[in-house]
């Protein structure tokens, strides 16, 4: 399925207008892949926990974080003596 848009047109200084402007200075490109951009990253938005370079991003990330807080609660149980540098 492909779409027409006919000539749209975005008043300056508008919210819309200063994010196409910021896209196409920091990206170097055309006013019209800028809105492609935007459109494709509006279509693959991730959740905050994948915002965080990747972590619970994935079945074997979570595992993984599992693992670490299981042996941190075990560390607590044990009764040893610690140096906390006083």
């Amino acid at each position: 399925m492909s779409f027409d848009i006919p000539p749209l047109h975005i008043p300056d200084n508008s919210l819309e207008a200063r994010a196409i402007e910021a896209i196409v200075s920091r990206d170097h490109v055309s006013p019209e892949e800028a809105v492609r951009r935007v459109l494709r990253d509006a279509g693959t938005k991730k959740n905050p926990a994948q915002k965080l370079i990747g972590l619970f991003s994935s079945d074997e990330d979570a595992a993984i974080m599992d693992d670490v807080m299981a042996l941190n609660q075990e560390s607590r149980k044990t009764h040893t003596t610690r140096n906390i540098g006083l």
